[in-house]
């Protein structure tokens, strides 16, 4: 018997990755919303479910979007249909790495966001983890990769900090062993209920370090930005110090 997106909708957003990342999240996005609160935010992506129910008490209006809609932009969709600048926080969780044109798609999040508006990226990090389309994403990004991305579809980065960090050590080598062996590759499966809170908490534990620092190693990576004429001296874009060196150079429409 065939499971429907709304019956597996509640186990994937108790799973521990999906409320450890969406908790890094939120504690990111408070620090950069300007009152603390949104007037009007967009959700895109199914990975946004679990960050849905806690942005509700910091929007006055939240709307949603299907993510099957999007993954194909760029060539048989121009538009998402929502006027100019309509939105002061977008996020899009689990949407660049699964589209067809991830430069469209970054574009038309700039059209939607307002001039001071916040836009809160997760995406997959680490193109050497995964290789076989059919089981993950699309395409995956490094903090350099993101940022260009970004700046390309002129916008400001002003935080890019790798997540998932204290269980990348983990992760890593069980993904890279899957992938030598052809097997499925996805750690949002079900597991003890234990087990799952521990982890929950490992993942959940970064925020403390990450509302400060950008962390340089994990195996998603979380980012805020802005349309780049808002990050002038009225409202100066936050760089956060590394962990380490740089070595080289870097639902529907609306309820």
């Amino acid at each position: 018997m065939s499971t429907s997106p709304k019956e597996s909708a509640a186990p994937l957003r108790d799973h521990w990755w999906s409320r450890g990342r969406c908790a890094v999240s939120l504690d990111l996005l408070r620090r950069h919303l300007a009152s603390g609160e949104a007037q009007r935010a967009l959700v895109l992506g199914s990975g946004g479910d679990a960050l849905r129910g806690e942005l509700e008490p910091l929007c006055g209006e939240l709307c949603g979007f299907e993510d099957e809609a999007l993954l194909d932009f760029g060539k048989e969709q121009q538009e998402l249909p929502y006027e100019d600048e309509s939105f002061d926080l977008i996020c899009a969780l689990d949407v660049l790495g699964e589209v067809e044109d991830d430069a469209a798609v970054i574009s038309e999040l700039r059209r939607l966001l307002s001039p001071e508006g916040v836009l809160l990226l997760a995406v997959p990090a680490h193109p050497w983890l995964y290789s076989d389309e059919s089981r993950g994403p699309r395409r995956r990004y490094t903090r350099r990769s993101l940022a260009k991305r970004l700046s390309e579809g002129e916008l400001t980065t002003e935080r890019n900090t790798y997540a998932n960090s204290l269980l990348f050590a983990l992760i890593a080598p069980a993904a890279l062993a899957a992938r030598l062996v052809d097997a499925p590759k996805d750690q949002r499966l079900p597991m003890p209920k234990l087990a799952n809170e521990l982890c929950y908490q490992a993942f959940a534990a970064e925020r403390f370090v990450s509302r400060h620092v950008d962390l340089p190693l994990g195996q998603t990576l979380v980012a805020i930005a802005r349309r780049r004429e808002s990050t002038g001296w009225l409202n100066p874009a936050r760089t956060k110090k590394r962990l380490i060196p740089q070595l080289g150079r870097v639902q529907t429409a609306c309820c």
